[in-house]
């Protein structure tokens, strides 16, 4: 009970960034987590608040993300063909691999790069949080990372909505290309998409599910890699990798939802109930996110993270409209 005070205190501003959004053009995501940052700076929190504010930014984050699943169908990538799920793979990859080349340059840590390649090249806040479960990265971090990759894919929806269409004049499929392989989010996505047609809407669609969908083996070679590297730093001896213990129960829940998702095992009314409340357990996970956020922290990280977010940002536009003219 002692945390119920700090999970109200949490939801008063995620009902207010739900308001908000109905009157701004910004997602409810990102004005939950710039709310956070702004009353975060202003006052100091009380202490009788942290330790719900400290279970909306683990637990229900942890929640969020499982609940994922009901949204997601594995056999979506049924209905794509080869060309394009090349597409989509080899540009995921090179994002990640271009996102640590860029990083290292600008002395920037790998697990914040890691941050920054899920939320570009997968499924934005939801991929950048799912990670930051997986390396164990500080959740200081991951929500500067959101912020940023929440503003890159506000400002795309108006780019990737004004470029598709002038690049792809007689081609609505490299448009929904364009826009479903970019986007951060599947908000961005249907903003932009249907804001051209309906056809590139559906396609671009289509494509981030496929994105959203490449979260799973990424998170599975993530824990991995991450049991590997944490024996190898303590070092000792190799030891059997036993993978039910391995990965986290919220990637087991996430995946098995998914999984009756896609064989329609779920009834429509409680798909539907899940997933608003993943959509709210989000709200409240990036308020307490945002709570923990500093203009400090900013000042020393997010600058050169925001570079990082542009630079990854722009190569993805420039691979795409490379892949799909030369297609």
């Amino acid at each position: 009970m002692n945390g119920v005070p700090g999970v109200l205190g949490v939801a008063v501003l995620a009902a207010i960034a739900v308001i908000l959004s109905k009157y701004v053009s910004l997602s409810g995501t990102l004005i939950a987590i710039m709310l956070g940052f702004a009353l975060g700076n202003i006052i100091t929190v009380p202490t009788k608040l942290q330790t719900g504010i400290k279970w909306c930014e683990s637990q229900a984050l942890s929640i969020a993300v499982a609940l994922l699943g009901v949204n997601l169908n594995v056999f979506t990538m049924l209905e794509i063909n080869a060309m394009t799920l090349l597409f989509i793979i080899s540009s995921l990859a090179l994002t990640f691999s271009v996102t640590f080349i860029f990083a290292k340059i600008l002395n920037i840590q790998p697990a914040q790069a890691c941050l920054v390649a899920s939320g570009q090249g997968i499924c934005g806040s939801a991929a950048v949080m799912a990670t930051q479960k997986i390396i164990k990265a500080p959740t200081v971090e991951a929500g500067l990372v959101v912020a940023v990759v929440n503003f890159l894919g506000f400002v795309g929806v108006f780019l990737t909505a004004w470029m598709a269409p002038y690049l792809f004049t007689v081609n609505d499929s490299g448009a929904g290309l364009l826009i479903g392989n970019t986007l951060q989010s599947m908000g961005n996505v249907v903003a932009a998409g249907f804001s051209v047609n309906d056809e590139v809407g559906h396609l671009a669609v289509l494509v981030k599910m496929c994105r959203i969908l490449l979260l799973i083996p990424v998170l599975l070679l993530l824990i991995l890699y991450s049991k590997r590297a944490g024996q190898v730093n303590r070092q000792a001896e190799p030891v059997p990798i036993h993978w039910v213990k391995l990965v986290p129960l919220f990637i087991w829940v996430f995946l098995v939802l998914s999984f009756m998702s896609s064989m329609q095992w779920i009834p429509p009314v409680i798909q539907t109930g899940l997933s608003e409340v993943s959509g709210v357990l989000f709200l409240l996970a990036m308020v307490a996110i945002g709570l923990a956020i500093k203009v400090k922290d900013i000042y020393q990280q997010g600058g050169k993270l925001l570079i990082l977010g542009m630079l990854v940002f722009s190569f993805q536009l420039l691979f795409s409209v490379w892949f799909l003219s030369d297609g």
